[in-house]
């Protein structure tokens, strides 16, 4: 069982809560929408709907909570009720870090006291002593049936602050991940530091991690324990990606919360893959067996390591590669997604998406500006299958960035012969040759883009530029006012639209245009200043 403790005070914001009750409309609530402003905030309104049941055989809180961060006003708080009123109220007394009452038509908060929860149980409730579920014996460990390649280990050493690598010795690794505040880490780190010298005859690598301190932490107590305990293995700080990554991991292996209790160990084999879980207190003599355990070939583990007595109707199978792939991307973890990718090629759930799964990680690298790698891989898609469009229009993206535009410009090029309908590549490489003043080749592939993306208003920004270039102002009014309409905002389209009128000498079009812009929201200041400017001299 996991308890998780609410605290809110000093290192948290500010809350509120309500729950609400109809009178004319349903009496839970169903379906109301509370919005909550905050003083100098009103543009940003903090809005929850009541809803009674969600997911599969689920149920929702119909309390409604409201982070507030911290030092914020209250200055309204709305309830737009269901049907059949659709009624919208304004409720008084509504007080920050308290708990709310909210009824239909009265118009004022009232205070509650939540039922506060009670560890305990009432002698009416007690069961006997052989009634009781047992406690568990021993610790909570897994030797698993499947092995899967475990991600990369980086850590900051206690003891020299360089980072270094974990695992990779050709031994096999005991991993434990602990914490400065936690009892048993201590226990258990004392009781290695005894076992040491039978560590060493098992001939494995410890290392125990935590993770890099918070900006509420002490920085230097995880050293403090270390010393205290007497640990004499490596001991240092986990990244964040790295502790992600293994979160993942354990995700898609146990299907269990976002999070690791500590202490948890995990036992890694000489290359790299991930063979026993340990959750809480640590025994040596699991570890020991389950070492033992390391040299049952990778295919018979399911045979060998029988969870359940019985007979197999068919042959079982671990958890599919493709999904802890889609974990880690979906984590922006590229790098271990590509790692499990290589090591799972011959797996059904990828061989079939091969490429699709490499272009996703390719993207990734992307994301996460790595730049090297993600060119890597789409080089590798195209060599794979030299007609994809796709990828040469991101590695060209990439090629531009790097300073390389002769090659971004054959890549675009290539992308736009091998797929016409892909609008991306004709868009990227007109907007270089209207750098170039190449404005004749540019415009030909903007006409193609605006032919395929009709309503997107960079198409009319473009061709607008090309025909005032070419003084076809007729053209270029047309897509200027298209564009206004798409994109009221921008500020330059009001100020050529109001340079074409004034070429063609309809004075009053153009000073129409101005006023029109000077009233729009949104415009950035300095085509605001233009269009003063013009305004003035109109």
């Amino acid at each position: 069982m996991q308890v998780f403790e609410n605290r809110w005070g000093s290192k948290a914001g500010d809350f509120l809560a309500m729950n609400l009750r109809g009178t004319k409309s349903n009496r839970d609530a169903a379906g109301a929408r509370v919005t909550v402003l905050l003083e100098g905030e009103e543009q940003s309104p903090l809005t929850r709907t009541v809803r009674l049941g969600e997911g599969f055989q689920s149920q929702s809180s119909k309390r409604l909570h409201f982070g507030l961060g911290k030092n914020a006003k209250i200055a309204s708080v709305t309830v737009r009720w269901p049907g059949p009123t659709f009624a919208t109220e304004t409720f008084s007394g509504v007080q920050k870090n308290k708990f709310h009452l909210l009824v239909e038509g009265t118009g004022k908060a009232s205070i509650t006291d939540p039922r506060r929860g009670l560890f305990q149980t009432p002698e009416k409730a007690a069961v006997k002593d052989e009634e009781r579920t047992p406690k568990p014996e021993g610790p909570n460990s897994i030797l698993l049936q499947t092995r899967q390649l475990f991600p990369q280990i980086r850590y900051r050493d206690l003891a020299t602050g360089r980072t270094r690598a974990g695992g990779g010795t050709g031994k096999p690794t005991l991993l434990l991940l602990w914490h400065p505040s936690c009892d048993m880490c201590f226990e258990e780190l004392s009781m290695l530091k005894e076992q040491a010298d039978k560590l060493n005859d098992l001939g494995i690598e410890i290392l125990a991690t935590t993770a890099e301190p918070g900006p509420d932490e002490d920085p230097d107590e995880a050293a403090r324990v270390i010393a205290k305990t007497g640990f004499p293995f490596p001991a240092g700080f986990t990244p964040a990606g790295v502790v992600e990554s293994m979160l993942v991991l354990h995700r898609h292996l146990f299907y269990s919360p976002y999070h690791l209790g500590v202490p948890t160990s995990f036992l890694l084999d000489k290359e790299g893959h991930l063979a026993a879980v340990y959750r809480g207190k640590l025994e040596l003599s699991d570890v020991v067996s389950h070492l033992k355990a390391l040299s049952i070939p990778k295919d018979t583990l399911f045979t060998e390591i029988r969870r359940f007595e019985g007979v197999w109707l068919k042959t079982p199978k671990g958890p599919k590669p493709s999904a802890l792939i889609k974990g880690y991307l979906e984590n922006q973890l590229p790098l271990e997604a590509e790692r499990a990718f290589i090591l799972q090629l011959q797996d059904e759930s990828i061989s079939g998406q091969k490429n699709h799964i490499m272009t996703t990680i390719a993207q990734s690298y992307m994301l996460n500006k790595d730049l090297k790698n993600a060119a890597r891989l789409f080089q590798e898609i195209i060599k794979r299958d030299d007609r994809d469009a796709k990828s040469r229009n991101s590695l060209a993206a990439i090629r531009m960035k790097e300073g390389n535009i002769p090659e971004a410009k054959r890549l675009w090029s290539e992308a736009c012969q091998l797929e016409p309908e892909f609008s991306s590549p004709r868009f990227n490489l007109g907007k270089q040759l209207m750098k170039e003043q190449r404005t004749t080749e540019a415009m030909t592939l903007f006409l193609e883009y605006h032919a395929l993306e009709p309503d997107d208003p960079d198409a009319h920004n473009y061709l607008s530029m090309g025909y005032l270039r070419a003084r076809n102002f007729g053209k270029a009014e047309i897509h200027l006012i298209r564009l206004i309409e798409l994109r009221p905002t921008d500020g330059a389209a009001y100020t050529n639209l109001a340079k074409v009128y004034l070429a063609l000498r309809n004075v009053n079009a153009a000073r129409d245009v101005v006023t029109r812009g000077l009233q729009a929201e949104g415009i950035d200041e300095r085509s605001r200043q233009t269009l003063l400017q013009m305004s003035q001299r109109l």
